[in-house]
Formats: structure tokens, C-alpha cells, sequence
């Protein structure tokens, strides 16, 4: 929010700050959620310990001046830097983003990302801050709705073609809709959107740990096609699998 836009009480309270007091020590505190800031040219500036340590680091000072490029693999990389593109060109935040992100072993979890404009005193874009926690209501551990807990259960369900989405709502007794609205409420994702994701966890684990060829594994999974499946995984995973078996797969020097 643009000081401009500020209560009273707040902008009088901000002006008593000494300009010694900083936000940025709390930040540091936090657990469970990473905080960051970038400059113009995409180079972080600040980073709370949550942030670095999930690098390997072990203090900010190793990773200040680096950009993504030199911090995360390319293909993440690459949207990171697409993301803030978007934010300096357009100086509005991009919230709510839900990602799939992997740690060293090719694992992947995840995460809901938030990004900002960082404004100078002009109003002008000075960088980007953003914070990155983990998406926990994708397990559903916390739903209430023991009709969308059922349908959680069953979308993640072992087994070659999954059920579809109308299939799965006339048995659990909902309309497509009502199934629709109670999921987003519950989870934040619709039917469709929580399926495709445990379909690209599936085909990690199938592809960290089989050697079962690219359209066995898409068949399997419900893809109609190698070509729907290497598609849909790599528009999440930034990636085709092909790619992944080579970076994760057990038999790295394998490619099927």
C-alpha cells in the first residue's frame, strides 16, 4: 500500500521511526517463511535465515549480489526472472502463486509465493520483495468438508486411469459445481487444478524411481497422450521429463 493511502494513526506512526528501526529485524525471525528483496537488475539485497539456509548457506552475506541464475537451476530460475519482469514493468504484486518447487534430491513440494514492488520516495519501482512458504493445504490435513477430504483421497489414489472429476462428484453425491466451490474453498485450487498437481508428484516419483518409458508413465497417470503429459509437466516443472529422469532419475545415466 502506497504511503499515500495511509490512516492518520499510521503515517503519524511512521514518522516517529527512527530511520535506525527497521522491519527487515523482524523478518529475520521468522520461521517456516522465506522473505527476500531484489534490487532493479534482479540481485538479492536482504534475505531473512529461513531464505539462505534452505540454499545451503549460512549467512546472507554469500548470497547478496547474486541473482537466481547463480542460486536455483535454470528452468527455475528462468521464471523467477519472468515473474519479476512482470512486476517492474507493471509495479503490481503477484500474489497467491502456487508453485511446485524441488529440493536437492528432484522431491517436490508446494509452495505459495508472494511478490511486491519495492517503491523509491517518487513512486517509482526500486526492486522487489516477495516472502515464499509452504503450500499446506494442498494435503488437506486441515479440511473440515469430509466430502472434499473423500475426494483428496480419491484423486490421490494409486493405480492406472484415475477416475474423472464428474465421475468422482456423482459418487461422493455433489454437482460438478457445488463439488467446485467447496474444493476451492477448502483448498484454494479447483478439482482439476489439485488433480494435475498429483499427477506431476506422481510422475516425479515414477520417474525418480522406475525406468518405465515416458508414455507408460503418461498413460498411466491419465495423460491421453506422451505429448498432453510431457506438455502439462513441463508448463509446472519448468522441465520435460526427459529431463528431470536425467537430473533425479536412480539410473542417471539412463534416458527413456
Amino acid at each position: 500500500m502506497p504511503i499515500s493511502q495511509f490512516s492518520n494513526e499510521q503515517k503519524s506512526f511512521i514518522e516517529k521511526i527512527q530511520p535506525s528501526t527497521s522491519f527487515l529485524v523482524m523478518l529475520e525471525a521468522l520461521e517456516g517463511i522465506s522473505f527476500f528483496v531484489k534490487d532493479i537488475s534482479f540481485r538479492l539485497i536482504f534475505a531473512n535465515p529461513y531464505f539462505f539456509r534452505r540454499l545451503g548457506l549460512r549467512s546472507e552475506v554469500e548470497l547478496i549480489g547474486k541473482d537466481d541464475f547463480e542460486l536455483f537451476p535454470e528452468p527455475l530460475a528462468r521464471k523467477f526472472r519472468k515473474d519479476d519482469e512482470t512486476i517492474i514493468q507493471s509495479g503490481q504484486p503477484l500474489t497467491g502463486l502456487i508453485e511446485l518447487f524441488l529440493n536437492q534430491q528432484g522431491i517436490p513440494a508446494w509452495y505459495q509465493t508472494n511478490k511486491f514492488p519495492v517503491l523509491d520516495l517518487s513512486g517509482q519501482v526500486l526492486g522487489i520483495m516477495g516472502t515464499v512458504q509452504r503450500y499446506e493445504k494442498t494435503s488437506l490435513s486441515v479440511s473440515l468438508d469430509s466430502k472434499v477430504e473423500i475426494l483428496a483421497k480419491e484423486l490421490r489414489k494409486e493405480g492406472n486411469n484415475p477416475a474423472s472429476i464428474p465421475q468422482l462428484a456423482k459418487k461422493i453425491g455433489l454437482s460438478h459445481r457445488q463439488l467446485n466451490r467447496r474444493f476451492k474453498e477448502a483448498t484454494g485450487l479447483s478439482p482439476q487444478q489439485f488433480q494435475i498437481r498429483v499427477k506431476i508428484e506422481k510422475a516425479c516419483k515414477l520417474l525418480r524411481d522406475t525406468e518405465k518409458a515416458l508414455v507408460e508413465i503418461g498413460l498411466e497417470l491419465g495423460f491421453c497422450d506422451q505429448s498432453a503429459f510431457t506438455a502439462q509437466f513441463r508448463k509446472r516443472m519448468s522441465m520435460t521429463p526427459r529431463q528431470y529422469r536425467t537430473q533425479y532419475g536412480r539410473n542417471r545415466s539412463s534416458v527413456s
